[in-house]
């Protein structure tokens, strides 16, 4: 058996009844979210079962993380563990608790204070998600530029399917464009310009809450988002993690160079873990000999201890 990436998956991702069989039917998962609920002083399975809660930003991140959270650590009681770490957006912050950069704790406060930026920048600066179908990147980016106002391409995705973020004026004009070259334009049900400068609103209050955190060497490798390759961290770890959980809000994500260069080194399975099932079809497209799984349910579990004890 090849080397196996662990994916976590990002806001979007969650859904009504997530996590529930699996709160149910494990002590482990189930004391994690209920960790998690007194920790924040919330009922995290109440959040997971309404969908009108579920949809506000912080319960979605917070309730994403966890149910990731709390599969990760089903896996790891089997004697399953990754070789590698990748997640999208709100996934990568899963990636540093899992592989003990951070603490849970600490990881629930994070994710709140991102979820209250997130929320403040959208409401001061207004913007637009859409998703770019069937186009090559470079075509992307060259629209964007070419067009007058803020867009960018925001989610590198997998081949043919890249996001583009910005104001919605400018956003809308180059959806205009794509339309005149046949590319489809789907808008994104998102409450702003996710991974755009827009993000930055608010940014010094943010620095003032990471300056207390304490960041750890990761236990694994971890891909990132920023790059598309390995994290290298460099410097003080400390300076360097607040500095790159700013951009990491605020940059694209380049999750098809993670998915391509966590292939090109060894990685052959790779195991999306949380809710939903968008980034296996992510790696299908990009990594096309590679075995993907998804992990999120007490089915997909049982299915996924099979698989390694293979």
């Amino acid at each position: 058996m090849g080397k196996t990436a662990f994916l976590f998956t990002g806001q979007g991702a969650q859904h009504a009844g997530m996590g529930k069989d699996l709160y149910d039917s494990f002590k482990t998962f189930k004391n994690i979210c209920d960790e998690a609920s007194e920790h924040l002083k919330l009922n995290l399975m109440d959040i997971c079962t309404n969908p009108a809660e579920l949809s506000k930003t912080n319960n979605a991140q917070t309730a994403v993380f966890t149910v990731s959270y709390g599969i990760f650590n089903l896996l790891r009681e089997n004697n399953i563990t990754p070789d590698f770490l990748a997640g999208f957006s709100l996934g990568e912050i899963t990636s540093l608790a899992v592989s003990e950069m951070l603490n849970f704790k600490d990881t629930l406060n994070l994710i709140k204070m991102r979820g209250k930026i997130m929320d403040a920048a959208c409401e001061h600066s207004p913007g637009v998600m859409y998703s770019i179908i069937g186009a090559e990147d470079e075509f992307v980016e060259t629209v964007c530029e070419n067009t007058a106002g803020y867009v960018i391409p925001a989610n590198y995705n997998c081949p043919g399917q890249l996001v583009i973020s910005g104001e919605t004026e400018a956003a809308e004009t180059a959806v205009k464009t794509f339309a005149e070259n046949s590319v489809r334009a789907i808008k994104l049900n998102v409450a702003g310009a996710f991974h755009s400068k827009l993000m930055l609103y608010k940014q010094d209050e943010f620095k003032e809450f990471l300056e207390t955190l304490n960041f750890n060497p990761p236990k694994f490798e971890i891909y990132s988002n920023i790059t598309g390759e390995k994290l290298e961290i460099k410097n003080d770890i400390n300076i360097f993690m607040r500095e790159y959980i700013i951009k990491q809000m605020s940059q694209p994500v380049k999750f098809k160079n993670e998915l391509e260069n966590i292939y090109k080194s060894g990685g052959e399975i790779f195991a999306e873990i949380g809710a939903g099932k968008v980034l296996s079809g992510f790696v299908r497209r990009t990594c096309k000999d590679a075995k993907s799984i998804n992990i999120q349910d007490s089915k997909t579990l049982e299915e996924a201890l099979d698989f390694f004890q293979i």
